[in-house]
């Protein structure tokens, strides 16, 4: 009974309060992962901002444009900046908890000593691939500054833009490191879900 009310009061937790169960890691990583979730949990708040003001701009766009003949200007340049928001600002979570789409074809490299070794290793390409993405988008941000580049109908700064994506990207790599030293010290093991997924049993 004491195991099925156990079992019932983790399904019962959401998304938010699945990651922060740091049972097994060491407590300095516990402490730096319960940062890096706050961190995250913040900047997925804000991707939802995001989106949420993109909605009412495409309502506003759509119904001016349609009737009233009046589109919001530089809607096209609002849209694309709001686009980069809501991906580079879901990034962090994302690496935070391995929320990339994964197709298990072959479920046992999931499991033991194997999955463990392929979780470190693709974790490392991870965190080295994106830390690389990030060192060529600062370039961009920093040239587009010095040349003062700014969008066509706004005139918006692309370097603020810019900036935002490179500071995330870096951020999302820090956020992958964390997650490495969390398997790195669980030799054997492989980190629980901390997403609260269900699997679907036939």
């Amino acid at each position: 009974m004491q195991d099925n009310a156990a079992d019932s009061s983790q399904d019962d937790r959401g998304p938010g309060q699945a990651g922060q169960d740091n049972g097994g890691d060491h407590p300095l990583i516990a402490h730096i992962n319960r940062l890096a979730s706050i961190i995250a949990d913040a900047s997925t708040f804000v991707a939802c901002m995001v989106l949420l003001w993109l909605v009412a701009l495409t309502c506003v766009d759509v119904v001016g444009r349609y009737f009233f003949r009046s589109p919001v200007v530089g809607a096209v340049e609002l849209v694309q900046i709001s686009m980069a928001g809501i991906i580079f600002f879901s990034l962090p979570a994302m690496f935070l908890r391995d929320d990339q789409v994964v197709v298990d074809l072959f479920s046992f490299v999931r499991k033991g000593w194997f999955g463990w070794a392929v979780s470190l290793a693709f974790t490392i390409v991870i965190v080295g691939a994106t830390w690389i993405v990030a060192e060529r988008v600062s370039g961009y941000a920093v040239r587009a500054w010095e040349d003062g580049d700014e969008t066509i109908y706004l005139g918006i700064p692309r370097y603020l833009t810019v900036g935002m994506i490179t500071i995330m990207i870096y951020v999302s790599s820090v956020f992958a490191a964390v997650r490495g030293l969390r398997i790195l010290f669980r030799p054997g093991q492989v980190l629980p879900d901390e997403t609260n997924a269900r699997e679907i049993k036939e």
